[in-house]
């Protein structure tokens, strides 16, 4: 399993809420493009999906 990032139903106008989130730092964002997840800080944990409101976050 592993964290993805749908770009097309990311708004990428604004600061990521699920950045905050993430309990290891493995979210990060430039500027305001969409999220990336670095697969080796993630815990899978799932806390960013479940607070994504545009649910541009999976785990698959």
């Amino acid at each position: 399993m592993e964290l993805k990032v749908a770009k097309d139903r990311c708004p990428q106008n604004h600061a990521c809420p699920s950045v905050r989130i993430c309990p290891v730092g493995a979210l990060s964002q430039e500027g305001f493009k969409a999220p990336v997840a670095d697969r080796k800080l993630c815990i899978k944990c799932g806390k960013c999906v479940r607070f994504c409101p545009f649910r541009a976050l999976r785990l698959e």
